[in-house]
């Protein structure tokens, strides 16, 4: 049998052309496999910058949450403390009123004084005037924490209060003839000074017994002197 060559040729020629064909046809699946494969890992990228930047902007408002949550402590607690302080500087404000007084009450240099107890008397309202200015100062001021106009008003009402038993009392010892006396109530003591050269047993007695069933206080919370 002869062989060919023509026919060799183009089977050879078809074969290369198939080739070239299933080449061709390969590597544009190949492409299309990689665009594909591009897009859904560029799909998938974005997914997780989504996600990332979604529970940064969590956090930061979870951060923004906490720190606002501090900040509210922090303000209740600096108010609380502003209360705290204003309710101090009130009471240190009466504290400072009354020591004053019992300071000039007791000043051996004001006792030889001629018109020592009504100097003293004029002393302890002018001191107590004062000092209601400035409660009513307190309580009129709208920046005032209301615990401290509380505090205030209670002030001012105990210091009526034991101005009116002060008075009671010196009226009291008028109508037992002890006609030069003055009486200055601080809280739960008593300083009583009289115009007396001696001070005896019998007027001590007669003394205490007035100042304490008019304040109330005990008699070993009584302080008594004479001026002379």
């Amino acid at each position: 049998m002869k062989f060919n060559y023509k026919n060799r040729g183009f089977i050879v020629l078809s074969l290369s052309l198939m080739l070239i064909a299933v080449g061709v046809v390969n590597y544009q699946l190949s492409k299309d496999s990689t665009l594909s494969v591009s897009d859904e890992f560029k799909a998938y990228e974005q997914a997780q910058i989504d996600k990332n930047s979604s529970d940064k902007d969590t956090t930061l408002v979870d951060s923004i949450k906490g720190k606002v949550t501090v900040d509210d402590s922090e303000k209740d607690s600096t108010k609380t403390t502003e209360t705290t302080n204003e309710n101090s500087s009130v009471e240190n404000l009466a504290k400072e009123t009354s020591k004053e007084i019992a300071k000039t009450l007791n000043s051996k240099e004001n006792m030889e004084s001629d018109t020592y107890i009504v100097d003293m008397k004029m002393t302890r309202e002018k001191q107590r005037n004062s000092l209601t200015e400035q409660l009513n100062e307190i309580i009129n001021n709208p920046s005032t924490a209301d615990a401290a106009k509380v505090e205030a008003s209670n002030i001012k009402v105990e210091m009526v209060k034991n101005s009116d038993t002060e008075l009671k009392i010196e009226n009291l010892l008028l109508a037992k003839g002890y006609d030069q006396a003055i009486v200055f109530i601080d809280s739960d003591k008593v300083n009583v000074v009289v115009n007396m050269e001696e001070i005896t047993q019998n007027d001590a007695t007669k003394i205490f017994d007035i100042v304490s069933n008019q304040s109330g206080i005990n008699r070993e919370n009584i302080k008594l002197t004479n001026n002379r």
